[in-house]
């Protein structure tokens, strides 16, 4: 029976006015939503409170763009199966990572490696995950220190010293600092750990994925992005010198512009390793992919601890974020998309919509040469092998 929705009223301010939205929208069935959305959007679009200056309805539009995401969740892909695969996992120790985990073993994986840089809290996770599945002795805990290079390397030293096979490998781990931090390898972490240590593992991984894939069964590396990048503006990035020493520096950082930076080179990243996964026949034995969740409550902006900050995060995640299962559906269907997902971007069942991101346009092509060249300058110095790998030609162990 069709929902009759109600007219929204055009009272109040912008953010009390979002507040009532939120509260009417969560209490609609799910098909109803995108409708109650649609309405209220073309209410406080015409209303004086959006004709005020421009960057206010501009943050008001965003404000609205969280909402419909909020109650419009992805489907949860409870008709895929993964009997029979051997799957890593990492930042599984909380958040969409854990929730993903779980998921994971519900659908039938034979095998869950989880990496996590703290094992006592991975062991502890692996408990409540396998009593929450009835899966036990399925999941297995190995070091992961994301802002070492060495850490990444010793870990896919094991991985190609222990796994048979690796079929689907999902990198879920990633910071977002408040303020800025220097990890021992020199690197402003956020950068160390969401673009420079993530590509290394991706690389890495490469040879045992493409081994492990089958002529009927390609294998899979998605890769967590946020698709905040498509909103990094060109100006960001501007340097005459290389461009990763000038994001490095502290003067060039603001927590939240690094963390859509650093997630825009990864996607550079991506879509260059994603180029390195076809056969010369055409085929793909390897699906690369990114997967943005979404603005979802978890740990990720832990680090803004004032108390004024906890408030306002406080509020804002209850009424804007998806939960972390809801966030953690994207993550899982994400790594069972076909060929056409190669080098794209998941989000929502759907894919980002890039027109206006860097990633398109006129200087595209140029910007990911140059990204790709200095990323893998400085990786070549950390596992010579990259260089090999980054040419397509290394098929590893």
């Amino acid at each position: 029976m069709p929902v009759r929705l109600p007219t929204p009223s055009r009272s109040g301010s912008g953010l009390s006015y979002l507040i009532a939205q939120s509260y009417r929208c969560l209490s609609y069935p799910r098909q109803a939503r995108t409708s109650f959305l649609t309405l209220s959007t073309h209410t406080f679009s015409s209303s004086k409170a959006w004709k005020l200056k421009s960057r206010h309805s501009t943050a008001m539009a965003g404000l609205f763009q969280l909402l419909h995401m909020r109650c419009s969740p992805p489907n949860d892909p409870q008709d895929i199966s993964f009997s029979g695969k051997v799957v890593l996992l990492t930042g599984a120790t909380s958040g969409l990572g854990f929730e993903a985990a779980i998921k994971i073993l519900n659908l039938g994986a034979d095998r869950l490696i989880i990496g996590s840089r703290d094992i006592e809290r991975g062991k502890a996770a692996r408990m409540e995950i396998e009593r929450a599945t009835h899966r036990p002795n399925t999941i297995k805990v190995w070091e992961l220190e994301m802002s070492s290079f060495q850490s990444v390397k010793s870990f896919t030293d094991r991985v190609n010293a222990e796994l048979p096979r690796l079929d689907i490998a999902l990198l879920n781990a990633g910071i977002w600092n408040a303020a800025y931090n220097q990890s021992a390898e020199g690197w402003e972490e956020t950068l160390q750990v969401n673009t420079l240590s993530t590509s290394l593992l991706a690389l890495l991984l490469i040879p045992k994925l493409r081994r492990s894939a089958t002529a009927t069964e390609p294998a899979h590396l998605s890769v967590v992005s946020s698709q905040k990048f498509v909103r990094v503006k060109a100006e960001t990035l501007q340097t005459d010198d290389l461009l990763l020493p000038h994001l490095n520096q502290q003067v060039n950082f603001n927590g939240p512009k690094q963390y859509s930076i650093s997630k825009l080179l990864l996607e550079f990243m991506v879509k260059k390793i994603a180029g390195l996964s076809r056969n010369e026949d055409g085929s793909h034995p390897l699906i690369v992919n990114t997967v943005s969740p979404g603005f979802c409550a978890s740990g990720l902006g832990r680090q803004y601890n004032q108390w004024y900050e906890k408030c306002f995060m406080w509020l804002f995640t209850k009424l804007l974020a998806r939960t972390s299962e809801e966030g953690s559906r994207s993550l899982v269907s994400a790594t069972v998309q076909g060929v056409e997902s190669q080098g794209k971007c998941w989000y929502s069942d759907t894919y980002v919509n890039e027109s206006r991101a860097l990633t398109t346009g006129p200087h595209a092509e140029e910007l990911q040469e140059k990204v790709w060249a200095e990323v893998i300058a400085v990786l070549e110095e950390e596992a010579p092998e990259v260089s090999i790998i980054s040419r397509g030609v290394y098929q590893g162990v």
